[in-house]
């Protein structure tokens, strides 16, 4: 065989085994930090489906792992159940986020129209470049209070 095509068979593959590196390097990076604004987005997305009553919306937003355990009814259901002051939030304020890796904690407020606020604390996980919610927990009922001042 030619050296000049020996060589030239050489190079070739060199460079196909380099763009397999980069290629299977850039497959496994884990997605971007959030900004606390990606998970504001998530949070509010999710409550204005529930608000509208729009579960299978909702359902979308939520973690692969959540839509495992529970099927789009089960999630209606358990929504309806246990965190029926989701669907009826006017207002929403964030507290403290904690980001680490592919995870991250954010302490949600949140407002009924007749002035009742409850304090929630919602982890999220990292799935497909974009963040899911994998869980909501509310912060006892120590957190339901009535703020003074004037409601609007």
């Amino acid at each position: 065989m030619n050296p000049l095509v020996k060589v030239a068979l050489l190079l070739s593959l060199a460079a196909l085994c380099a763009s397999g590196v980069v290629t299977t390097h850039l497959s496994h990076q884990p997605p971007l930090p959030p900004l606390e604004h990606d998970l504001y987005s998530t949070v509010n997305f999710q409550l204005a489906a529930f608000r509208c009553e729009d579960f299978a919306g909702a359902y979308q937003n939520a973690a692969s792992e959540v839509q495992r355990k529970f099927s789009r009814t089960e999630f209606e259901l358990m929504i309806r159940r246990d965190f029926a002051f989701l669907t009826r939030t006017a207002r929403v304020e964030f507290g403290a986020v904690r980001i680490h890796e592919r995870s991250a904690l954010a302490q949600v407020f949140l407002t009924t129209s007749d002035g009742l606020t409850r304090a929630y604390r919602f982890s999220f996980v990292a799935e497909n470049r974009s963040w899911r919610i994998d869980g909501v927990e509310s912060l006892g009922s120590n957190s339901l209070i009535r703020l003074p001042g004037i409601h609007v």
